[in-house]
């Protein structure tokens, strides 16, 4: 390539090559290994290249492999001449190693050619910089890093792992007494019990789609999990809100805690105990390790990027959350007019790929389609209602639709009071079983609120089920049905059937 300097100042190991090539023209299981663990451009001399190809098309057709066979292979390929005859074959079977060794040599013909791509790759790098313009910096410096990125992917990939010693690593783990695991939680958890029962956690590598139609509450539960992993694991998280400034999302946050209405926090009409309960919030609030990127119009590129280097410097990243997946680009959208669901169908794919990378859960939020409002009485959301490409269904290990009924339904006004509580729907049971506590206890539950079904349509690795939550609008915050919450329910249950 002119572009670069000759490639015979690349690093290779001549040596290691033919110990290789030997190795397979000789021994099966070694054969095995290689063809496992290597490529033919892996190997950096061309004949080496050649002698790969015509052992790999013996293998393909079940034929014997050794020097004999590989020779009258190459004679067809009209290539033995080129690799230099059958005395260079024999020269590489003299170098043969022991099955022991193979692997050895193996990782330093992979290191090479992964080094060999790096290189080429700077080059490459640095000959568009010197000879094309630059539009955009940071676009540059993105592809570079992905160019990068690709060229090194095939670092030495590990061994299988014989069963019995992964069995001891289990074992341990479940020996070892685990402080910061609870109610079987085996991931980070989710700060609800009910939830982390059907979920066991946040599980590393998993992306977590929680899904609603606009308003119901889907960016407050996903700041609900960032809060409560935060404040109970103690773990950094990175929230990236291309809809809401950063002010606006710390304003939530101190709802959460404070329990005090968003308008009076918005607005600063604050008296008496509502100002100290807003000032311990801000404190409480400024302590957590949540870090917060409220660029708009961010692109799918640059949330890889920051997200790697938040990492880098805080290699305990607990978790990533992304709000919401409609407003991501990719920075390469057509004219056709099925390119918002290819848009999408990337960065969902994209983002499935940064978790297991990153080994951290993404809860990705996602808007519903409007087909959810044509349907009939029942408004619940299912998988297919998920907007815009059913590669966020595939892609996605979990998904989290929410329901609310009072957001269809103005329930204290639709006569529930003439009807059986057995035929009632949920929402309209909590709404009678509310009044009546309400008046049994002579104290309103405040804060706006309404009872939510967090229902997980999709779990990959575990159950499916539901959950019921109190989503307290005026503050933001998602609180779980307590005990005595659910027995005092029931007592009301029976007193009004």
């Amino acid at each position: 390539m002119s572009r670069i300097k000759s490639v015979r100042d690349l690093p290779y190991n001549e040596q290691a090559e033919q110990a290789v090539l030997g190795s397979a023209l000789l021994s099966r299981e070694c054969l095995y290994n290689v063809f496992s663990m290597l490529s033919e451009d892996d190997f950096f001399l061309g004949k080496h290249q050649l002698i790969y190809r015509a052992i790999k098309n013996l293998f393909d057709r079940q034929t014997p492999v050794d020097v004999l066979t590989t020779t009258e292979e190459l004679m067809n390929m009209k290539e033995l001449e080129t690799i230099g005859g059958v005395e260079y074959l024999k020269l590489c079977s003299d170098a043969m190693v022991a099955l022991s060794s193979i692997d050895y040599y193996v990782n330093i013909v992979n290191d090479q050619a992964v080094l060999r791509r790096l290189i080429q790759t700077c080059r490459d790098i640095d000959y568009k910089y010197l000879n094309n313009e630059l539009n955009e910096v940071n676009d540059f410096i993105l592809n570079s890093e992905a160019a990068i990125k690709v060229a090194t992917e095939k670092r030495r990939i590990s061994d299988f792992q014989t069963a019995d010693i992964v069995a001891e690593r289990v074992k341990m783990t479940i020996d070892t007494p685990r402080e910061d695991k609870t109610d079987g939680v085996t991931g980070l958890t989710t700060g609800f019990s009910k939830l982390n029962m059907i979920t066991q956690g946040f599980q590393a590598g998993d992306m977590i789609v929680i899904a609603a139609r606009p308003s119901v509450g889907k960016t407050a539960l996903a700041l609900n999990f960032a809060y409560r992993a935060a404040n109970r694991a103690n773990k950094p998280i990175a929230i990236f809100s291309l809809e809401m400034p950063a002010e606006a999302l710390v304003r939530r946050l101190i709802g959460v805690e404070s329990n005090v209405s968003l308008t009076k926090i918005s607005t600063g009409h604050l008296l008496g105990i509502d100002r100290a309960k807003v000032a311990t919030a801000i404190n409480r609030v400024g302590s957590q390790p949540i870090y917060i990127d409220d660029s708009p119009n961010i692109r799918l590129l640059d949330i890889i990027a920051k997200s790697r280097k938040l990492q880098a410097n805080n290699p305990d990243l607990g978790l990533i959350i992304i709000d919401y997946l409609g407003l991501v680009s990719t920075g390469s959208m057509t004219k056709r007019s099925d390119s918002r669901q290819e848009e999408v169908r990337k960065t969902s794919q994209a983002l499935k790929a940064l978790a297991r990378e990153l080994k951290v859960p993404i809860i990705v939020v996602s808007q519903l389609s409007r087909d959810v409002e044509k349907r009939g009485e029942s408004k619940r959301p299912i998988l297919s209602d998920l907007r815009d490409s059913g590669s966020i269904e595939q892609d996605a290990d979990v998904v989290m639709l929410l329901y609310r009924e009072d957001y269809y339904k103005n329930l204290r006004d639709s006569g529930t009071g003439n009807k059986k509580m057995g035929s009632l729907s949920k929402g309209e049971r909590f709404e009678v079983i509310r009044e009546q506590k309400e008046k049994m206890t002579g104290e309103p539950m405040g804060g706006d609120v309404s009872l939510v079904e967090v229902n997980i349509a999709k779990n990959r690795n575990g159950q499916t089920g539901m959950s019921y939550l109190f989503f307290y609008k005026s503050f933001g915050r998602f609180d779980e049905l307590s005990d005595e919450w659910l027995r005092e329910m029931h007592e009301v249950s029976e007193s009004i059937d």
